[in-house]
C-alpha cells in the first residue's frame, strides 16, 4: 500500500470539515421537525457527523506530522469553502464584506501564527 504525503492530511481535514458543515445546512432545510427521530433519520446529519468524526483522525494525523502553528492557518481554507459552498448550493449572497473579513482573518491567523513560531510562550514543552 503506498503511504499517504503528510500534507494530505491537512487537505482531507479541511475538506472534511467543509463536507461536514455543507451537509449539517442540508440536513437543517431538509428536516420538517427538530425531533430526536428525524435528525437520526436524516442521512444528512449522519454524512455531517461521519465527516467531522474522519475530520479529527486526520487532523491528528496532520498535527504528528506538523507543529499547529504551521497546520492551523490552513484551516481558515475552510471558510472561504463554506462561503463559496453556501453561494453555489444553497443561493446564498457572498458580498465584499465577507471576503474582506475572510481574507483578515486568514491573515490575522497567519501573522499569530508565525509569531508563535518566533517566540517561546510560557509552558511550551518543546525547545
Amino acid at each position: 500500500m503506498k503511504r499517504v504525503p503528510n500534507f494530505s492530511y491537512i487537505i482531507f481535514a479541511i475538506l472534511f470539515q467543509s463536507i461536514g458543515g455543507i451537509s449539517g445546512k442540508f440536513a437543517a432545510i431538509t428536516t420538517s421537525d427538530a425531533t430526536l427521530f428525524a435528525i437520526i433519520a436524516n442521512g444528512f446529519y449522519i454524512v455531517s457527523l461521519a465527516c467531522l468524526f474522519f475530520q479529527a483522525a486526520v487532523w491528528q494525523q496532520a498535527l504528528m506530522h506538523y507543529p499547529l502553528s504551521f497546520a492551523y492557518p490552513f484551516m481558515s481554507l475552510v471558510n472561504f469553502v463554506i462561503l463559496l459552498s453556501s453561494a453555489v448550493l444553497f443561493g446564498e449572497g457572498v458580498t465584499i464584506t465577507n471576503i474582506v473579513g475572510l481574507c483578515l482573518i486568514s491573515i490575522g491567523i497567519t501573522m499569530l501564527s508565525r509569531e508563535r513560531g518566533r517566540s517561546k510562550i510560557h509552558g511550551d514543552v518543546r525547545s
